[in-house]
């Protein structure tokens, strides 16, 4: 059970920085050398709302394999069969949990976010792969891939559920587009579906795929190591569901 105590001191906190916009609950990312710990039920952080979108350009996704250099050994495979490695929770308004060789985020909360991250391992350079298969999702509402968690800092790949694709970037208590939004016909806009979300990673170089097709580059100095993780937002009123599976990740060499 959270302990309300804290629970209130830290929206209090975090509510300076942010108004009109609201998290049900959301998996505090480890520190760098994180340990294995039970599930529990993650706490309520308060993120500000994403920036007012310009007009949506149109990327040109293509198969680009030179944009993954330097791949090397597998160094983590989960198939979601051990849950204690991943943040999980229920309340009211959201669940997560481990179940059939998935994880399930299901919200039911307009405006909310719904975050889990794996404890371990830290990755620095890596590239990262994950499937998502939204079954109940539309319009604006998102669901995606957080990399380089650290003490609450990270980036977010998202899908819309209307066929656009972003980057944002979480730090100190602000939220800051990095790439995007960006229509394009390998990001799906019917649901339910299946997509393959990549991330390849290096220094400060980010590069964002889905269904293997290159979407866009990040050049971002801010933030190197951290853990891994996925969330879903919704935008409007609406409910959310998704599940991701088939989590691989690469050593990426010089």
């Amino acid at each position: 059970m959270v302990n309300r105590n804290v629970l209130t001191f830290t929206s209090a906190l975090l509510l300076l920085a942010c108004s009109g916009c609201r998290v049900t609950f959301a998996a505090a990312v480890p520190s760098e050398t994180p340990t294995l710990a039970p599930s529990a039920t993650p706490t309520t952080q308060w993120f500000p709302p994403t920036p007012t979108a310009s007009p949506f350009p149109t990327a040109n996704a293509t198969p680009t394999p030179d944009q993954r250099p330097g791949i090397g050994e597998l160094l983590l495979e989960d198939d979601f069969s051990e849950a204690e490695v991943w943040t999980t929770g229920r309340d009211d308004e959201g669940v997560v949990m481990v179940s059939g060789r998935t994880i399930y985020l299901g919200l039911n909360a307009g405006g909310s976010y719904l975050f889990s991250t794996r404890t371990s391992p830290v990755f620095r350079d890596f590239y990262f792969e994950m499937t998502a298969s939204p079954t109940l999702c539309r319009g604006g509402d998102e669901y995606g891939l957080l990399i380089r968690g650290r003490d609450g800092d990270h980036y977010r790949f998202a899908l819309s559920c209307d066929g656009r694709a972003k980057v944002d970037r979480y730090l100190g208590g602000s939220l800051s587009r990095q790439a995007g939004w960006v229509r394009d016909q390998s990001i799906p806009s019917v649901i339910p579906g299946n997509s393959r979300l990549g991330v390849w990673a290096s220094g400060s170089q980010l590069h964002f795929f889905v269904n293997d097709l290159f979407l866009f580059s990040v050049n971002d100095t801010q933030l190197y190591l951290g853990t891994i993780g996925v969330y879903a937002h919704t935008s409007g009123a609406g409910d959310i569901s998704v599940s991701f599976s088939d989590l691989q990740v690469w050593a990426v060499g010089e």
